[in-house]
């Protein structure tokens, strides 16, 4: 079993995590998706995230997966685009990244006027 201190150096702050999933070249394909009559911008799937997730953080069980992306979510670094619940679903839902200057490590008080 390894020490705890091993185990900290490998742990990647989740703002890293976000930044290489995001990767032009190694992170999840964002698109613009068709709806009936609109165009959905830069989006990307709860199965890409968890796939990428599991993929790159070297995690076996999908449901593991699943909730570390919760966690995240939870934090405001992503977001379903149709639903208000900050949770992970491994599906087609759609997800949008925040972008950085919305992070929590920047320490700012949400008001309605910043959205």
């Amino acid at each position: 079993m390894e020490s705890p201190i091993v185990i900290l150096e490998k742990l990647l702050p989740i703002e890293d995590i976000i930044t290489h999933i995001q990767d032009e070249t190694e992170g999840v394909l964002i698109r613009t998706v068709k709806s009936f009559m609109t165009k959905i911008p830069s989006v990307v799937t709860g199965a890409d995230i968890v796939q990428w997730l599991m993929k790159n953080l070297f995690i076996d069980d999908p449901a593991e997966a699943i909730h570390i992306g919760s966690l995240i979510a939870a934090q405001g670094y992503f977001f379903p685009i149709s639903d208000h619940v900050l949770s992970l679903k491994d599906d087609g839902t759609f997800y949008r990244f925040q972008a950085p200057y919305f992070w929590p490590s920047n320490c700012w008080e949400p008001e309605n006027t910043d959205y």
